[in-house]
């Protein structure tokens, strides 16, 4: 039995469709938990920030981040089975990038209110989820918009409990986040 071009041609695109959401699913899955361990950070940090003066915010945030990105690190390596590709490399590229521009952004805001520090990371990280569900994993940009408009409201909202909004929100759209994208 011989099958028509046409045949082969929808069965190679099946297979194609198939094999790209099951790759969209495994990014999913990896995904859930790296969100999870960066939903309780910021809960830890922005509950700090509010309990803190902002003199001491850098040294809350610094652990804190450096603890996010060895476990982001750890938790990539692991789901891929330890394998070592350019893709973890690129990762951590990425976030020396990212953490370099937020640095330099703040760096030049020297804002007399500290409403405008609290706000930035919410801002930057719906918009990094946002891109990333826009290209590549849709369950990104809804969590990505979450973020976004929920900083935005609570920044103009409530500025007096806006560390504590950013803690709830922020910290918690990302564990709900991590929790929906591991049940996909």
């Amino acid at each position: 039995m011989s099958i028509s071009r046409t045949e082969a041609a929808e069965a190679l695109s099946e297979i194609e469709r198939t094999a790209g959401r099951s790759q969209e699913l495994r990014g999913y899955r990896i995904g859930g938990p790296i969100l999870m361990l960066w939903g309780v950070i910021w809960i830890v940090g922005y509950v700090a920030m509010g309990l803190l003066p902002p003199q001491q915010w850098g040294w809350v945030w610094l652990p804190l981040d450096l603890i996010g990105l060895a476990g982001t690190i750890v938790m990539s390596a692991r789901a891929r089975g330890g394998a070592k590709s350019a893709d973890g490399w690129r990762n951590l590229a990425g976030f020396l990038a990212i953490g370099a521009f937020a640095g330099a952004v703040l760096a030049i805001f020297q804002s007399p209110s500290p409403g405008p520090y609290l706000a930035f990371p919410g801002l930057l990280v719906g918009l990094i989820y946002g891109v990333i569900g826009i290209w590549r994993m849709t369950r990104y940009a809804w969590i990505g918009a979450a973020v976004f408009v929920a900083t935005l409201v609570g920044f103009f909202c409530f500025p007096m409990w806006l560390a504590f909004w950013m803690a709830a929100t922020g910290g918690g759209a990302l564990i709900l986040g991590g929790l929906w994208l591991r049940s996909a």
